[in-house]
């Protein structure tokens, strides 16, 4: 049987749907629908009506949360060495293995590579130590420590330190004070003058960051089976434009205040790094939005929310072509996303044309 409007009359009128219906199909918002043609509108020929295609695939929704595009890693590095801070390196400099990261006294405290801090004077006699194998570890790698490194502080440790102490003008003792080397696990970009030439020497000197940008964004905990690590993402910079990124670290969740309530809530972090870096060049701690695809219902049958008509007592279908006429296809209905319905029962197959509201 076919059915279609009277000439001349609008075929459908958008109504809203009440929270009980809402409730009753799972959905969390009002969404649209169509109300029912009268009895009149049988057997009338369908002329120039819009029409979608019943698809078949996953149902994905876009989930978009709000981030930071910054250096990553952000802290305070500083010494326990007493004196005169001399010389401070430049905002936006990146200081590696061996090199300089500010002045005490006119000499040179030096960023080795480690995850250990420094936590004692390197000297003879010490006792074996993790911290010993870093030490000769970053001898080694700047060419002053010709043997595999170890844990034991030898003669040969002692030796390599009296040629690094000569390459930076420092007294060549070999023996190294607490707070002449700062270890860090990665190169450091100078962010921040903490103080000024001329203060006393402390623990927070300079205030650096990791030397590639990322994002920090933080999303509900029900997003965290999507949000894993090596997740791809899509990022939208502030001037509009797409990029790809992925998630690189999940954190613990933790409370937050809400920027809409003021209420506080549990969210989850994340960190997201660019696939492609250049895209964000001349961008620093600027705001950007990133998006999350989740897989609302896998090889799905999907149609236009639009495409749905409320029957009366209940229930829905959709109204799908048949050459120039159309017919009235009861359908059951599972997960919503993005302007589309997954169909779980009905007589409706991939390829159908649904008419959608006009």
């Amino acid at each position: 049987m076919s059915e279609s409007p009277p000439p001349g009359r609008s075929r459908r009128k958008p109504i809203l749907m009440g929270a009980a219906a809402v409730a009753a199909i799972g959905v969390v918002a009002a969404i649209g629908y169509l109300t029912w043609p009268t009895a009149a509108a049988e057997d009338r020929k369908e002329v120039n009506v819009e029409s979608a295609d019943v698809v078949r695939g996953d149902l994905t929704e876009l989930v978009r949360a709000s981030g930071k595009l910054g250096f990553g890693d952000p802290r305070d590095l500083g010494t326990n060495l007493a004196g005169t801070i001399t010389g401070l390196p430049g905002v936006g400099s990146v200081v590696g293995v061996g090199g300089e990261l500010f002045r005490v006294d006119d000499r040179p405290v030096v960023l080795f590579r480690g995850e250990l801090p420094m936590w004692r004077s390197f000297e003879s006699g010490m006792e074996d130590g993790a911290d010993v194998f870093q030490l000769e570890r970053n001898l080694k790698d700047l060419g002053f420590f010709d043997r595999e490194p170890d844990q034991e502080f030898a003669e040969s440790t002692a030796w390599a330190i009296e040629e690094w102490q000569e390459s930076l003008g420092l007294d060549d003792s070999g023996s190294i004070e607490l707070g002449r080397i700062v270890f860090s696990p990665t190169d450091v970009r100078v962010a921040q003058h903490k103080i000024a030439v001329g203060s006393a020497a402390g623990a927070g000197v300079l205030g650096v960051s990791g030397t590639s940008k990322e994002i920090g964004v933080s999303v509900d905990p029900n997003l965290g089976a999507i949000a894993t690590a090596g997740s791809e993402v899509i990022v939208v910079l502030p001037n509009g434009a797409e990029a790809k990124g992925k998630v690189a670290g999940v954190g613990t969740p933790v409370e937050q205040d809400d920027p809409t309530s003021g209420e506080k809530k549990l969210k989850l972090p994340l960190t997201i790094t660019l696939d492609d870096l250049a895209v964000a060049d001349g961008l620093d701690n600027v705001s950007v939005s990133v998006i999350v695809t989740r897989v609302r219902a896998e090889d799905a049958l999907q149609v236009p929310v639009l495409a749905l008509l409320a029957r009366p007592g209940g229930g829905f279908a959709v109204e799908v072509v048949n050459g120039k006429q159309t017919k009235m296809v009861d359908v059951e209905l599972g997960a919503f996303a993005d302007g589309m319905v997954e169909v779980t029962g009905g007589d409706l197959e991939e390829g159908d044309r649904v008419v959608v509201g006009e």
